[in-house]
């Protein structure tokens, strides 16, 4: 991996279920790890394999291992939560790199 190319920052959050002083459920997304990564969009034949079954835009994060990143995670990114979509994949099992999957999340606000 090289470092140089760790160049935006980006956040893990879960989704994180608790009640309210008055004992009304709360959802809400908790950052629990920031981390720096190279943030790359798919190209070439995995883009067009991935065209064939999803329409929507997949971006590669590539970032240093964490053991806590698994496929309930989100990814916060420029101001966009993006949905880990496969496990991340753990290079080489190395426990030094993880390469993840994730789509963007649509939010339905009734607009």
């Amino acid at each position: 991996m090289n470092i140089g190319q760790l160049r935006h920052r980006i956040e893990f959050q879960r989704l994180e279920r608790y009640y309210d002083n008055e004992g009304f459920p709360i959802e809400d997304y908790v950052t629990f790890q920031r981390a720096w990564a190279d943030v790359n969009d798919l190209y070439g034949k995995e883009y067009w394999s991935s065209k064939q079954t999803i329409s929507e835009n997949i971006i590669v994060f590539n970032t240093r291992y964490y053991k806590d990143i698994d496929a309930n995670c989100f990814i916060f990114f420029k101001g966009k939560r993006y949905e880990i979509i496969e496990p991340p994949d753990n290079i080489k099992y190395l426990n030094k790199e993880l390469k993840i999957k994730a789509k963007l999340q649509v939010i339905n606000n009734g607009d």
